[in-house]
């Protein structure tokens, strides 16, 4: 079983989300934002000893998705929100935002900015995010945390 540095799941997620998608206008690498925007993430996340953050999705001030080497961080006008990655059975769309999006004109898929993490449990916590590419990085990234085929590392 390989087990991973908290800094190479930071790499390796960082390489996903590039792959899938690329940084957008408000998503990104956590370190590629400014160090005020980063105090404020970092103050209500409130990270794990030996946890970093590794991308960040920042709608406004009170609308943000932190992605973490072990767990989700969803901020919404009514508080904070985690998903740990271990309790992560899936990274999906809904159904209806697909098709929405796909009627929509000359975006199409790259007007989705919603997606379910579906925990093992079945609850579905929904989250908005930057559409276009920035959508499809943090899908990729989320889904390969997600994945009930993870390999080893992710855990």
């Amino acid at each position: 079983m390989i087990r991973l540095s908290a800094q190479q799941k930071v790499q390796r997620l960082l390489r996903v989300f590039t792959r899938g998608g690329g940084p957008g206008e408000r998503t990104r690498s956590f370190e590629d934002f400014p160090v005020e925007v980063q105090g404020q993430l970092l103050e209500l996340a409130r990270l794990r000893e030996g946890e970093l953050p590794v991308l960040a999705c920042v709608l406004e001030e009170a609308r943000w998705v932190l992605l973490t080497t072990s767990r989700v961080v969803i901020r919404r006008a009514e508080g904070v929100q985690e998903v740990d990655w271990g309790e992560l059975k899936n990274a999906t769309t809904d159904d209806l935002h697909v098709n929405a999006a796909l009627a929509s004109g000359t975006r199409g898929k790259l007007a989705l900015n919603r997606l379910k993490l579906v925990r093992h449990e079945g609850e579905a916590v929904e989250l908005e995010l930057e559409a276009g590419p920035p959508f499809f990085g943090m899908w990729n990234a989320l889904k390969a945390v997600a994945s009930p085929d993870s390999p080893n590392w992710m855990q």
